[in-house]
């Protein structure tokens, strides 16, 4: 079985993603590399820019190297601040909100 065929590793974020948050998962990002992730933001209540910067960049490295990236649970804030910000990527915008 290939990486790719993986259950993904669930990567849950924390309530505040702000600026300080955003080099924490980075950090939590990378641990990850070449597992398939699916990202539970269910707790999310507040959502900076550079932690969605984060997201969009990890979606797209790893949609490049042919593994799995979707967030696929959602607080209402995180779906709503996504759209605020125009993100359109199915990668990182929640299935609900597609």
């Amino acid at each position: 079985m290939s990486d790719s065929d993986e259950t993904p590793h669930v990567l849950k974020l924390p309530a505040v993603l702000d600026l300080p948050a955003a080099s924490r998962l980075h950090e939590q990002v990378l641990t990850l590399t070449e597992k398939n992730i699916a990202v539970d933001a269910t707790e999310v209540s507040r959502v900076g820019a550079q932690c969605v910067q984060v997201l969009l960049s990890a979606a797209q490295s790893w949609r490049d190297s042919g593994h799995a990236f979707s967030v696929n649970q959602a607080s209402e804030t995180f779906a709503k601040t996504l759209q605020l910000l125009g993100v359109t990527d199915e990668s990182v915008v929640p299935m609900e909100i597609i």
